[in-house]
């Protein structure tokens, strides 16, 4: 016998349905109960309206609340309760048009399949909806557990794993990248510093070699043409090779770079380079003066340190656009001493008085120019580092170059002495010059050997970066493998077993778990699931087997039930059992407003055929007879016999006119039925009585057999083997 009891595992969590599944629980277990224990037809009625009406109110309910909620799966749902309603009248009318005990048990089983899918499974679809959407706080436990909710439903777990591992992977690789981003900037500063450096160093030496040059032939111009003849041509050779030298750094260094401002100073720069070719070609002529030829000088070099000067715009570190602009100072003061050199050494040689050199242009311009080298001074002091300050020494002191020019002044000019003073004149400056050279040489070659270290050291840096990000990465990438599959194996493992649990393969053991983890609980939760199962199939075998002898002993009971309830002659329905299936199709007849006829009919001469052939002759007759009768009529009619040669005929569904057509055709019959009984062949004829059931005139069972009778008695009195209707 299927139980059905309502208990706190089958609640939904809202009061109103679990309502409604605790009396539809109620009303198919009373039906189950009735079927098992034969309860009658009214019974079974009155339980199948209840269920129809508590049914079609649950119905409502539920898709009153999934329409509030706009309940994706709402059609589907509300399909599956109309079809429901409908199946309820043919599981009636199944259980009570049939004796077979097969059928009650179906309608027993699909009522309590019914009952469990839709509690259990097809409820709980729109019940976690509901409750997911009765959710709506704003705090911030709540939204943390509504979008861990929603990544689990939307990611799955092995995803989540691997976003979770990747990400301190993700965050490490991208601090990792901006510390090379950093690092590689600062190469690409200290390739640029690299690369000014070797400019301004080429810059300083061409300049200084030009200075020279000028200097000389300054002097070699003053002197006719041939005093410093000799020095002035090796000179020239040394400015070509400057020339040369640094014409080739441009071109090395041009497809290499990028700065803007470094590609427009090579460009620049190699137009100035172009002029200073054409115009140290046009010296030869000796009709050039003095003034022009310092003049051109002046011009070029003063463009080259012009040039090398806005390169310390560029944007690069404050510390080392600091020494590219004391490098550009101190060269520039070297610069402003040749000019100054220069234009003492043309005011000496005019022979002016003490009066005329004093108010001469070129002695005010002597001044102008110490200003001048006094402001380089000071720009080389506030820029250069305490090294490069303690390099320069006395030389890039304000006081002492200012007393240094002053004395040169007032030694070699305002005293001078007879073809000594310019000579001397030139040679001081000179030294000061040279001085400063070495200054300058020795400021860039330091600031060259710490620009060279601190690109080996970024290089360095950037392996020894790439090399320990490399082994993160990959230690990370194995160490993520590991854990990634010590989550996801189990996970796997349980559901396989899972799922084998559920097509009823209960020997997936898991006892290969011995953390005390999250895992290790899945584990044991799934084992005890297992054995629990386990349990409970073998207790469903032994109840299944128990039901199988209980249903065994019915069908035995049922059998001996339904032979007590025939003939043993005819295999007809008896008279007792005639009797109750006439009632309750009268009842049937009565609630559904049908038709029902019934035919009553007795073998004309019955006792002739006994006294001729005996009683196996008049056994064999009433054997045929039925078969007769049974192969004459629907097959919902039903055949028994109620007396020695009399049998009835029940036909539900049909009236009169329907019944006198198949009682003729059932005369006609028997009038050709040839019975073989030995050597002999026995014929005989019936008599039918035929009578509809009206509520008016027949109350009840034996009124409806007895107004037949009477058709039947009628029959008999007009001659037998005919058919007579009784009177409406």
């Amino acid at each position: 016998m299927i139980s059905l009891k309502w208990n706190e595992d089958m609640s939904v969590g809202i009061d109103e349905i679990d309502t409604d599944h605790k009396q539809i629980l109620s009303i198919i277990a009373s039906i189950i109960e009735a079927i098992d224990t034969n309860a009658n037809a009214d019974t079974m009625e009155q339980h199948f309206a209840d269920l129809t009406a508590c049914s079609t109110a649950h119905f409502k309910h539920e898709e009153a609340l999934m329409e509030t909620m706009a309940f994706d799966d709402f059609v589907e749902h509300k399909k599956g309760h109309q079809t429901f309603l409908k199946q309820l009248p043919e599981l009636k009318n199944k259980l009570l048009h049939s004796n077979d005990t097969d059928a009650a048990e179906q309608v027993s089983q699909f009522l309590y399949d019914w009952v469990i899918e839709h509690i259990f499974i097809s409820d709980m679809d729109y019940v976690h909806a509901f409750h997911n959407e009765t959710k709506h706080s704003v705090s911030l436990k709540a939204i943390f557990q509504r979008t861990s909710e929603w990544l689990s439903h939307r990611v799955s777990i092995s995803t989540r794993v691997l976003i979770t591992s990747l990400l301190p992977i993700l965050g490490m690789l991208l601090l990792s990248f901006i510390a090379i981003k950093d690092n590689y900037q600062q190469y690409k500063n200290m390739q640029l510093l690299d690369n000014l450096t070797q400019i301004v160093q080429q810059v300083n030496s061409l300049t200084h070699n030009l200075q020279v040059e000028r200097g000389l032939l300054s002097s070699y111009m003053s002197s006719d043409y041939k005093r410093f003849s000799k020095a002035l041509t090796t000179q020239q050779h040394k400015s070509n090779d400057a020339i040369y030298t640094f014409t080739t750094l441009l071109n090395s260094r041009q497809a290499l770079l990028t700065e803007p401002m470094l590609i427009e100073f090579i460009n620049s720069t190699k137009i100035d380079i172009a002029e200073l070719i054409i115009f140290r070609s046009g010296l030869n002529n000796t009709d050039i003066s003095s003034e022009q030829m310092l003049t051109g000088y002046n011009e070029i070099i003063g463009k080259l340190l012009s040039r090398v000067n806005r390169l310390s715009h560029i944007k690069m570190d404050a510390e080392f656009a600091n020494n590219i602009t004391a490098i550009n100072a101190i060269v520039g003061l070297k610069e402003i001493l040749g000019q100054q050199r220069e234009i003492g050494t043309l005011l000496i040689d005019d022979d002016l008085s003490k009066h005329e050199l004093m108010h001469s242009e070129r002695y005010k311009h002597i001044y102008m120019q110490l200003g001048m080298q006094l402001n380089a001074i000071f720009i080389f002091n506030y820029s250069a580092t305490p090294e490069q300050l303690q390099a320069c020494g006395q030389l890039c002191n304000i006081a002492k170059q200012k007393a240094f020019i002053s004395n040169a002044i007032e030694d070699f000019m305002l005293k001078p002495e007879i073809e000594q003073n310019s000579q001397f004149w030139f040679i001081q400056l000179t030294n000061r010059i040279d001085d400063i050279e070495i200054v300058a040489d020795k400021i860039i070659n330091d600031l060259d050997v710490k620009t060279q270290l601190k690109l080996e050291k970024l290089e360095s840096r950037f392996y020894l970066v790439l090399i320990i990000i490399s082994t993160i990465v990959i230690f990370n990438t194995l160490l993520f493998t590991i854990l990634y599959h010590s989550v996801i194996t189990p996970i796997r493992r349980i559901t396989h077993a899972l799922k084998q649990v559920t097509l009823g393969h209960y020997n997936q053991q898991m006892n290969a778990s011995t953390s005390s983890d999250e895992i290790g609980a899945m584990y044991e939760a799934y084992e005890t699931l297992r054995r629990k199962l386990l349990q409970a199939d073998m207790s469903k075998n032994i109840i299944k087997r128990q039901q199988q002898s209980l249903l065994d002993r019915r069908k035995e009971r049922d059998k001996y039930r339904e032979l007590a309830s025939r003939d043993t002659l005819t295999g007809a329905l008896n008279r007792r059992k005639f009797n109750l299936v006439l009632k309750q199709e009268i009842g049937f007849a009565k609630q559904d407003k049908q038709k029902l006829s019934l035919l009553l009919l007795d073998i004309d001469h019955f006792k002739n055929i006994n006294d001729s052939y005996g009683h196996a002759g008049g056994d064999q007759v009433l054997r045929d007879f039925y078969d007769a009768c049974f192969s004459s009529v629907k097959a919902s009619d039903i055949v028994a016999r109620i007396g020695g040669e009399e049998f009835a005929i029940l036909m539900p569904e049909t009236n009169s006119t329907q019944a006198h057509v198949i009682a003729e055709r059932l005369r006609h019959n028997i009038s050709n039925l040839q019975v073989p009984y030995g050597q002999d062949t026995i014929r005989l004829t019936v008599s039918i009585g035929l009578a509809q059931w009206h509520e008016y005139n027949s109350f009840n069972v034996e009124e409806f057999i007895s107004h037949t009778d009477k058709a039947l008695y009628q029959a008999k009195h007009d001659g037998r083997n005919c058919v007579v209707a009784a009177s409406e």
